[in-house]
């Protein structure tokens, strides 16, 4: 029965030696900083591209009202196309603008289609 006792004393022999094997002298350690990350800016104006665009519409709109052409969809694309610039969102301000001085063109332009016969 003496094997018992030496037994325990050789496992927290060996545990501690393996405990304090593991453990390492610190060494300095380096943090490399974080780069700095902004978000990116919100435009604070309109390209001059956009800007022109819906100033185009606005006058298409204008002429195709004062003709009597005007269609519904042609003023929501120019609304639409205010709300994008509010916000200076230049794409969707040219998009919108380009896509209602085109339905004002065409309401025009339809005027001089002769009437259809049944």
């Amino acid at each position: 029965m003496p094997a018992q006792p030496c037994r325990k004393v050789f496992c927290v022999a060996f545990v501690l030696a393996l405990a304090g094997g593991c453990s390492t002298p610190e060494a300095p350690v380096v943090v490399a900083p974080m780069p700095v990350v902004t978000p990116p800016s919100k435009p604070t104006e309109l390209t001059a591209e956009a800007a022109a665009a819906l100033q185009a519409a606005e006058q298409s709109v204008i002429e195709a009202r004062v003709r009597r052409a005007l269609w519904t969809t042609a003023v929501e694309e120019l609304n639409k196309a205010r709300a994008a610039a509010k916000v200076f969102d230049s794409v969707a301000t040219l998009t919108h603008a380009r896509e209602a001085a085109t339905l004002c063109d065409l309401s025009i332009k339809q005027l001089a289609a002769p009437p259809v016969k049944w």
